[in-house]
């Protein structure tokens, strides 16, 4: 795999992951208003963290992670001859 398509993956898995976490927090805060609503709740939200409930997220953070350095450390390719030079 080449630089250009390790960054594309790294970016996708760390949209794919904020997208998880948002749509996650999205649907507690709907949740808990609903049951504000019908008075069946305390008035404190009781949050848990989200980041360990759903074990998406964190694949997706941690493969973005990976091919982030991975694609830091890609050697990109050179050409061994050289162009436009006189033979000495």
């Amino acid at each position: 795999m080449n630089r250009l398509t390790l960054l594309l993956a790294a970016t996708a898995c760390l949209f794919m992951s904020g997208l998880l976490y948002t749509l996650e927090r999205i649907a507690t805060f709907t949740r808990w208003n609903a049951q504000i609503a019908t008075g069946t709740f305390s008035s404190e939200p009781m949050f848990v963290d989200v980041l360990l409930q759903n074990v998406f997220i964190s694949i997706f953070g941690v493969a973005a992670i990976v091919l982030f350095f991975m694609a830091g450390n890609a050697v990109q390719p050179t050409t061994t001859t050289k162009t436009g030079t006189a033979d000495l």
